[in-house]
């Protein structure tokens, strides 16, 4: 389980040094996006330039799907709610493809929730610090990933 104060998490332009309670891993950069409900970025924490090597205003204003290619066409929300899809795909942790400024793929877990009325919060965590602590999970996804749709109504 991680755990992030209340400071850091209401303002996402701090750096999110997370702590964990697992030994190997100590402490992670836990990047933090504020999207609108159309996913254009607003927002993002510093830990942004350590994990995708981008700095937050570079962002300002791009897609989440330029760090989430798996979410170009996805709605973040519907009906006022999270995408029930993509809810229940974060929630099972599954493992999302992220891409760095160099175009470097990596496999990453999302968390997501409703900020507001007209907004979205991302979590991102890299998995790569647990693969190289030793820890199993899920292979890297390749660089042109299956995109995330809607359930059929």
């Amino acid at each position: 389980m991680t755990i992030a104060s209340n400071q850091q998490m209401k303002n996402p332009r701090a750096r999110m040094l997370v702590s964990s309670d697992v030994p190997e891993v100590g402490t992670i950069d836990l990047v933090v996006l504020t999207l609108d409900d159309l996913g254009v970025i607003r927002e993002c924490s510093m830990a942004c330039e350590q994990v995708f090597g981008y700095l937050p205003h570079e962002l300002a204003g791009r897609h989440v799907s330029m760090l989430l290619p798996q979410l170009p066409d996805t709605e973040l929300v519907q009906e006022d709610r999270i995408n029930s899809r993509l809810a229940h795909l974060c929630h099972c942790a599954v493992a999302f493809q992220a891409r760095r400024r160099d175009g470097q793929c990596f496999s990453s877990e999302l968390f997501i929730n409703r900020l507001g009325s007209h907004n979205v919060v991302v979590l991102v965590r890299s998995l790569e610090a647990l693969k190289s602590n030793g820890r199993s999970i899920a292979a890297q996804p390749a660089c042109s990933p299956q995109r995330i749709k809607a359930h059929p109504a």
